[in-house]
């Protein structure tokens, strides 16, 4: 019933905001003609102008490249907003990629539309000379007070009102990145004969470039990509209408925006068309994923080029990135990141020396419970859309009262991040240390339905203090299961150790490390509650053991253990299950061939050694005639057994 709901609810949003979900830009315009009437009265000029000037210059003697020198200016609330220098360095790598038709993916574009694929012969730069003349790196930091900017509202293009004044917009691209609303990604302001104040392009923190706070599936870039595209006034390629017309001759005729990533070909002789090749979708002004887009065609270049040369012609003839810029780096003074003007600081990007700068490790061994009824002060919970997050729960605990959950069963936010960030650790006086943590979670959705939702857990390393991180473990779906049944339809709760599985890592890989930070990542998908419990760290060589506690093995974490072996006090548990001493005589026969009999009454379950399940039943006689050969798990009332199929 839940993701019936949640499906006619994201069919309604889907009607009421699809045209601006990815882009901003059509909804920005339209607020930008109250605010401005002579941007409104220059822009219903623009197609005409721009028809005239191609016809007029079919031959026109352009330079072979055009630069655009940019300044990106990031407006932060919370640290994670502050993006790097690297995470922007690397959108910019994006946009001349794109622009310029070296991306790895051109390889992508259909080959029927290859000869139509642009070389659109513009790149981009860090802007190293300032407004006034001085050197700079291109990008501008601005600390604000607010949670969030608006498309309704021009706020982050405003010093006075919390977000940063626009560089002379004749000269350069500004791009604000920020905390966008809404749920946009990015909007623009398409050119015209009048300047508008408010030029440039805004995009949200979490799509802007290919690395640190970008997210899947908009994290290569593309939405600066598509966003520029409209600087450069290119239409979105369905024309914003059914069937409309995006100004551009090569581009097929295409009824409406596409979005996740289709096979080609898609929407074959749509809109009433001759056309079997159907939609260009891999398109950057498409709405599809990032890793979909690949393409521009000459007719969207020259459209670019002609804007450029009509209403930025100042582009054209300029050294704003020609001057030899500073060396950037940064120094640690009294907690605060200085940069001493002449490149001899000991950090080169500003995220890394904030980080370090404000870093103290831990001696392990780290052991939480979760039973003081709160987050430890040395713990951060990173909750960036202020919603949903880690919290204690002070109920159904592993083997106690409390753990820390996140409620996703209630949860209507797709692909949001959650972290769980541990305090900072040094290993360099350890020879062994392991992690382990107890964890408890079931899927809402039947996994043999025809659409599947499964929410994330990750586990993240960092080895210098949090400034960059690498995934060291994750599980989803099946994967992520601790339950019998694998799914409920409700907000589900464990109700008992049964319901919860251990994992232990070893952390022996980064022992020479004295900055080490571990995160746990819950990336939602609205499906069902996440459990943690029991968080230990171990140190100085205690060596791994495990206790068989109702048939579940868990390490007591000093060594005192009855098993030395997880394997072992495995075996060893299901061996002492009167439950599975009686049932294993209730399954037979086996190894068995077409049929296997299970003298219980209940659910069972069968599953391949992948995880997958393969039948749900509450037959004792389970017909597995089109099962392949091998082993499979049986699962009986929370009890687990293995048969063969010869």
């Amino acid at each position: 019933m839940k993701n019936i709901v949640c499906t006619l609810i994201s069919f309604i949003v889907l009607i009421s905001v699809s045209a601006q979900k990815r882009c901003g830009t059509k909804m920005y315009e339209l607020y930008l003609y109250e605010q401005e009437l002579e941007y409104k009265f220059a822009r219903e000029h623009v197609n005409k102008e721009t028809h005239t000037w191609i016809k007029n210059n079919a031959t026109y003697p352009r330079k072979s490249v055009i630069t655009i020198p940019v300044v990106v200016h990031v407006v932060w609330n919370t640290n994670q907003e502050n993006i790097s220098d690297n995470q922007i360095v690397s959108q910019i790598d994006v946009l001349n990629a794109d622009y310029r038709r070296t991306n790895i993916d051109a390889i992508n574009t259909p080959s029927i539309w290859n000869s139509l694929a642009a070389d659109c012969e513009i790149e981009f730069c860090l802007a190293n000379t300032d407004p006034q003349g001085n050197n700079t790196t291109g990008i501008t930091r601005t600390q604000t007070s607010q949670t969030s900017f608006s498309i309704s509202n021009n706020n982050v293009k405003s010093t006075a009102n919390g977000g940063k004044d626009p560089w002379p917009q004749d000269d350069y691209l500004n791009i604000w990145v920020c905390d966008l609303g809404n749920g946009l990604l990015g909007y623009a302001t398409p050119p015209s004969s009048f300047m508008s104040s408010y030029d440039g392009v805004v995009i949200g923190y979490r799509y802007f470039g290919t690395s640190g706070t970008s997210q899947s599936p908009y994290n290569k870039g593309r939405t600066a990509t598509h966003e520029v595209g409209h600087w450069l006034n290119l239409e979105h390629i369905w024309g914003d209408n059914t069937c409309g017309n995006d100004q551009v001759s090569d581009t097929p005729e295409q009824e409406e925006a596409n979005y996740s990533c289709p096979s080609f070909p898609h929407n074959a002789n749509s809109c009433g068309t001759n056309n079997s090749n159907g939609d260009m979708f891999m398109n950057y002004m498409d709405y599809t994923n990032d890793a979909c887009m690949n393409v521009f065609t000459q007719g969207q270049k020259t459209r670019m080029i002609s804007a450029i040369n009509q209403y930025r012609s100042n582009l054209l003839n300029h050294n704003l990135c020609g001057n030899t810029g500073p060396i950037v780096s940064f120094n640690c003074i009294n907690g605060n990141c200085v940069d001493p003007g002449n490149g001899t600081g000991t950090y080169s990007n500003y995220n890394t020396c904030y980080t370090i700068c404000n870093c103290t490790s831990n001696n392990p061994p780290l052991n939480e419970d979760f039973q003081s009824g709160t987050i430890n002060s040395s713990w951060s919970v990173i909750n960036s859309d202020n919603d949903k997050t880690w919290e204690i729960m002070p109920n159904n605990g592993f083997n106690s009262s409390s753990c820390i959950w996140i409620n996703n069963g209630d949860y209507p936010a797709n692909g949001e991040y959650d972290d769980l960030v541990l305090p900072t650790l040094d290993f360099l006086s350890l020879s062994n240390v392991n992690l382990s943590f107890n964890y408890a979670y079931s899927l809402w959705t039947d996994p043999n339905a025809s659409q599947v939702w499964s929410d994330t857990l990750q586990i993240w390393v960092s080895i210098d203090c949090g400034a960059s991180w690498t995934k060291l473990w994750e599980k989803s779906g099946l994967n992520l299961v601790t339950t019998t049944p694998v799914f409920n339809g409700f907000s589900w709760y464990p109700s008992g150790t049964n319901d919860w599985l251990q994992e232990t890592i070893s952390l022996n890989q980064y022992l020479a490390e004295d900055d080490f930070v571990l995160k746990f990542r819950n990336i939602n998908d609205y499906e069902n509650n996440l459990f943690l419990d029991n968080i230990n760290i171990s140190a100085n060589g205690i060596a791994n053991s495990w206790d068989c506690i109702n048939n579940t093995c868990i390490d007591p974490g000093n060594g005192n253990g009855a098993y030395t072996s997880l394997v072992t006090c495995q075996n060893a548990c299901i061996n002492t299950s009167t439950f599975n001493k009686n049932i294993t005589e209730k399954i037979y026969p086996n190894p068995a061939n077409k049929i296997i009999k299970v003298d219980f009454i209940g659910q069972k379950q069968i599953y391949n050694i992948l995880g997958e399940l393969m039948i749900s039943t509450d037959q004792n006689q389970i017909n597995i005639n089109n099962l392949n050969e091998g082993m499979y798990i049986i699962k009986v009332d929370g009890q687990t057994l293995k048969f063969i199929k010869n």
